[in-house]
C-alpha cells in the first residue's frame, strides 16, 4: 500500500511539473508571437490544437555521442555540454522579419521558434489570421541556415577551447540537426545530436641536450561540411634561411611538452587549448624568423600585439620548438637590448621579475616616462600595449590585485641607479 502511494505521489509530482513546463513555454511563445507582431498579440490566433504541436515539436537542445574508442570522459562531456549550452544562451540571430529590429538567442530560436515557423509552414496549417505571420515565415530557412553556422561555430571553438596538447590529440566532431518522425505527416521534436571524436597526433622522439624525448604533432583542425580533418602546421625550409633548390618544400612543427607549459607560464593568458592555434597563426602568419647559431626565434603574436618568441631548432628533418620566451626575456632581441640599456644581467631580471606577463601588466611601468623610454627603446611597447589594455578591461581576467599598481619602474631605478645624473639621456634621445 505504500509503494501505490509513493507511486501514486511520484506519478502526480510528475504531471504538475509537466503542466508547469507546458505553462511557461507558452508564456515564452506567446512573449515571441508578440515581437513577432510588432506588438500585437498573435498567440490568441494560434488555435489551441496548433499551439499543443508546437510545444510537442519544441527542439531538444544538445545531445552528445562518443566516437568508438576516442578516449573522451563522461565528466568532459558534461563539461563541453555546459559550456556550449551557455554559448547558445548568449548569442543571438537576427529575427529577419521585415521593419521589426529583434533577436532571439539561439536555444529560444530552436525550442520555439523553429517549431513554430514549421506549423505554421505546414499545408495543413489553416485558421484565421494566418497571414499576420507571413512576414515571420518568409525567412525561415535563411535563419535556419544562419542557425547552423552560429552553432557549428561554437562547438568548433569549444573543442578547440579545450584540447590539449599534453593529451596528444585534438577534439573532432559532427553535428546533427533533424526533426523525429512518428509516423507518416507526424512529426516529432526536433533533435541536434554532437559526435565527439579525437585525432590522434602523431608522436616522435628526437635528440634534445643528450635525452630522448618525445615531440608532438602541431596542427589546426579544419570542419568542411562536416568532416573534421587535421591541417599539419608546417614551414618552408627557405624560412629557416636552409637552400631548397626546389624553393617549395615545407617541413613539419613539432613541439615537445616543455614548450606547451612555458608557453602558458610565460605568456599567462594563453589557455592549454590555445597553443595549437597560435602556433598555426604564428607560422601561416609568416611571422618574422631570426637565426642564431644553431636555433630560430619565431616572433610570436596575438590580437597583432608581439608577446614573445618561440624557440626553435632543426631536428631529424623537422623543426622542434623546444620552449616559449616573453618578449622582455633575457635571450631574446629586445630583452638583451632591454639589458644592454639598463644594465640589469639575467639574474636581476629574473629577480626584477621582468620575464613575467602579470607583473609586468598589473605595474606601472607605462606611467612613468624614464622607465617607460627604456622599454620602448628596447622594443616592447607591446608590453606597455597590454598595461594599458589591462586598465581598460581588455584584459581584465589579468588583474591581479596583489601586483596592481606595484612600483615596479621604481624598483627598476633603483636596482640600476638612476637617478638626476641620467636625464640627459632622456632628453637627447
Amino acid at each position: 500500500m505504500t509503494k501505490k502511494k509513493k507511486k501514486a505521489n511520484l506519478q502526480a509530482q510528475q504531471k504538475m511539473y509537466a503542466a508547469q513546463h507546458k505553462k511557461q513555454y507558452m508564456e515564452r511563445l506567446r512573449a515571441f508571437c508578440s515581437i513577432i507582431g510588432n506588438g500585437e498579440s498573435l498567440f490568441e490566433l494560434l488555435p489551441d490544437y496548433m499551439s499543443n504541436t508546437i510545444y510537442d515539436m519544441r527542439g531538444v537542445t544538445l545531445k552528445f555521442k562518443i566516437v568508438k574508442d576516442a578516449k573522451i570522459t563522461k565528466r568532459f562531456v558534461k563539461i563541453m555540454y555546459s559550456h556550449i549550452e551557455q554559448e547558445m544562451k548568449n548569442k543571438y540571430i537576427d529575427l529577419m522579419i521585415q521593419g521589426i529590429n529583434g533577436q532571439v538567442n539561439l536555444v529560444d530560436y530552436y525550442q520555439i521558434l523553429l517549431p513554430l515557423a514549421t506549423v505554421l509552414l505546414s499545408p495543413t496549417s489553416i485558421f484565421k489570421g494566418k497571414e499576420k505571420f507571413d512576414n515571420f515565415c518568409e525567412k525561415t530557412d535563411d535563419r535556419y541556415v544562419n542557425y547552423i553556422k552560429m552553432t557549428v561555430n561554437i562547438i568548433y571553438n569549444a573543442c578547440y577551447a579545450y584540447c590539449d596538447l599534453s593529451k596528444r590529440s585534438l577534439y573532432t566532431f559532427t553535428y546533427e540537426s533533424y526533426q523525429s518522425s512518428r509516423g507518416k505527416n507526424i512529426y516529432g521534436p526536433y533533435y541536434q545530436i554532437i559526435t565527439l571524436g579525437t585525432w590522434l597526433l602523431d608522436i616522435r622522439y628526437v635528440n634534445i641536450h643528450g635525452d630522448r624525448r618525445p615531440v608532438i604533432q602541431t596542427g589546426e583542425i579544419r570542419h568542411n561540411k562536416n568532416v573534421s580533418s587535421l591541417q599539419p602546421t608546417t614551414v618552408p625550409l627557405k624560412r629557416l634561411h636552409v637552400k631548397d633548390p626546389s624553393g617549395s618544400k615545407k617541413i613539419p612543427i613539432y613541439i615537445q611538452q616543455h614548450a606547451v607549459d612555458r608557453t602558458i607560464q610565460r605568456a599567462c593568458y594563453i589557455m592549454p587549448g590555445n597553443v595549437p592555434s597560435l602556433i598555426h597563426k604564428t607560422f601561416t602568419n609568416k611571422n618574422r624568423i631570426i637565426k642564431e647559431k644553431d636555433k630560430y626565434l619565431v616572433e610570436c603574436y596575438d590580437n597583432d600585439i608581439k608577446i614573445g618568441y618561440f624557440v626553435g631548432r632543426l631536428i631529424d628533418g623537422i623543426f622542434v620548438i623546444l620552449t616559449f620566451l616573453l618578449i622582455t626575456h633575457s635571450s631574446t632581441p629586445e630583452g638583451r637590448k632591454l639589458a644592454e640599456l639598463t644594465g640589469l644581467q639575467k639574474e636581476d631580471m629574473a629577480f626584477l621579475a621582468i620575464d613575467d606577463l602579470k607583473t609586468l601588466i598589473n605595474s606601472d611601468i607605462a606611467t612613468n616616462y624614464q622607465i617607460r623610454k627604456l622599454f620602448i627603446d628596447a622594443g616592447c611597447e607591446s608590453i606597455l600595449q597590454m598595461n594599458c589594455d589591462l586598465h581598460r578591461g581588455d584584459y581584465e581576467w589579468l588583474r591581479d590585485e596583489t601586483k596592481l599598481n606595484s612600483e615596479l619602474s621604481k624598483l627598476i631605478a633603483e636596482y640600476i641607479q638612476l637617478g638626476a645624473n641620467d636625464e640627459d639621456y632622456f632628453e637627447n634621445e
